[in-house]
Order: structure tokens, then C-alpha cells, then sequence
């Protein structure tokens, strides 16, 4: 049995259209996660494949895993976005250079 997720989606980074770098950049908060979500939470946040209503219809996004609430899934949204609009897309794009990640391809094909 797969284990259930919430998804979240960060519009600064999906606004790029290119979905390779959008992977490396939600690699980059998600490596960043101990600085922008409290520290106590129970679960943990994955990058994702997500389908939006048409089977062709994918784009990369974090997914939150284990034991939440709506109200976890909807915090860790505010605290991520803002986070992300607040370094802003250049700075997180500067982060990725050095990166080692999974292409948009692989991560579409993972089965998540």
C-alpha cells in the first residue's frame, strides 16, 4: 500500500516552465526544510510528480508524508511560499548550479 500525501505546490518556482530546474530548486528548499519549518514536525516532505486533473497534465511539487493534519499540510505551504518569495527565484537558481538531483524525467517516471 502506498502511503498518502498532501501536495504542495510553490508558484515562484513553477512559474519558471522549465521543469528540470524547477526540480533543482524544490531540491533546494527541501534541503533548506530545518530553517523554514519548526523543528518538532511529524512527517516529512518529499519532491513529487503531481497531476493536475489530465494524465498529461504533470509538474514537479513537494508532497507531505506521514502523520498531518490539513492544517500541518496548509502551515508548511505558508512558511515554504514565503520562504521562497522572500530569497527569491534568482537567489534559489544560484543554488542549483553545484547540485546533484533528479531530472524532471526520472522523477515523472518514479512511481510516486
Amino acid at each position: 500500500m502506498k502511503e498518502g500525501c498532501t501536495p504542495l505546490e510553490v508558484l515562484a518556482i513553477l512559474s519558471l516552465n522549465d521543469y528540470d530546474l524547477a526540480v533543482r530548486c524544490l531540491e533546494v528548499v527541501k534541503l533548506k526544510l530545518h530553517s523554514i519549518l519548526p523543528a518538532n514536525i511529524g512527517y516529512r516532505i518529499e519532491l513529487i510528480p503531481l497531476c493536475h486533473h489530465q494524465p498529461d497534465n504533470y509538474y514537479p511539487a513537494l508532497g507531505v508524508f506521514g502523520p498531518h493534519s490539513l492544517k500541518d499540510a496548509e502551515m508548511a505551504d505558508r512558511l515554504i511560499n514565503a520562504w521562497v518569495d522572500q530569497q527569491g527565484i534568482d537567489w534559489l537558481i544560484a543554488q542549483t548550479t553545484s547540485l546533484e538531483c533528479p531530472t524532471w524525467e526520472s522523477l515523472k517516471n518514479s512511481g510516486m
